[in-house]
């Protein structure tokens, strides 16, 4: 398993990498198209949007860490000290990035700008490629933090306390608040700007699904033939329980020990590590669980 100092080594990387490059994706390309983010951000896009319409320039980023503070006290209460801390932490790096990346685009730094409207390229096909690559590029940045197991803040810090909780998934908030983003980007920036963003929020939600596993379950299922100190060591290192069967080996003929928990999927590798560690012949099988009920300890992806 991993030692704690290398798992907080891996938690801040996939912070900082997730969070630039889910800046990248806003400022980049999502502002560049006129188009809007899901959750925290895209609210703060369009309430930046809506003041410009009164030319009042308000930059997202303060909007954005504005609107985490409610939020922070959530995580704090409601999930865990740590989790809310690294949850500031990450809010705080994408005010600042944001923040530069304004920064250098009110200058003309845009390095996608040129390649995509020169020569007056500004149509359908242009917009709708940038909402592609905006939610490609944003859904890796998103994909990335959550892997390694790190808080986006916003809309993480929400769905981390109502799964904790309240039992109730996580999608059921982030559909509705994309939902009312979409709505409300039809009435600042049009019809076509909603439809747009709705193409961006497909796009991420595939890539998300194809990257980000934290709020997935699998089965874990471990045949050894070392099950005391197997089992001894699972129930030692993590948080689940775990049940204990003997079984008869077809081919050998010899008695294994099968050991079976159900996990979250961002455990699934230190599961394996583990067990690797104790016995190097260990069989391991990984099975996707598509809902839990009972008792099931849920932690906070931190």
């Amino acid at each position: 398993m991993l030692s704690n100092k290398r798992r907080n080594i891996r938690v801040i990387s996939g912070m900082v990498l997730g969070t630039i490059i889910y800046c990248i994706g806003i400022v980049w390309f999502l502002d560049l198209g006129k188009f809007y983010a899901g959750g925290v951000t895209g609210f703060s896009q369009l309430l930046s949007d809506f003041l410009g319409l009164f030319d009042i320039k308000i930059s997202k980023s303060l909007f954005i860490a504005l609107l985490n503070i409610p939020l922070f006290i959530i995580g704090w209460k409601g999930v865990s000290k740590r989790f809310a801390i690294l949850s500031v932490a990450s809010v705080a790096l994408q005010v600042a990035v944001i923040a530069f990346l304004e920064f250098l685009a009110a200058r003309g730094f845009n390095p996608f700008e040129k390649i995509f409207f020169e020569n007056g390229m500004n149509g359908a096909g242009t917009i709708l490629t940038l909402a592609v690559l905006g939610g490609l590029v944003t859904g890796i940045g998103s994909g990335i933090s959550l892997r390694n197991g790190a808080s986006t803040g916003g809309m993480d810090i929400v769905s981390q306390y109502f799964s904790f909780q309240k039992s109730i998934p996580f999608t059921t908030f982030s559909l509705a608040v994309d939902g009312a983003i979409i709505i409300l980007s039809a009435f600042i920036g049009g019809l076509r700007t909603a439809i747009y963003t709705i193409i961006r929020l497909i796009i991420t939600l595939l890539v998300l699904d194809r990257i980000h596993t934290i709020y997935k379950y699998m089965r874990v299922q471990i045949i050894t033939s070392k099950g005391e100190e197997m089992r001894a060591a699972l129930i030692e290192s993590f948080h689940h329980g775990v049940t204990v069967y003997r079984a008869l080996g077809g081919y050998t003929g010899q008695e294994r020990t099968v050991l079976e928990s159900i996990v979250s999927s961002f455990e699934a590798e230190e599961y394996k590590n583990l067990a690797l560690k104790i016995d190097k012949n260990a069989f391991i099988t990984f099975t996707a669980i598509k809902q839990v009920y009972g008792l099931f300890r849920r932690s906070a992806i931190t």
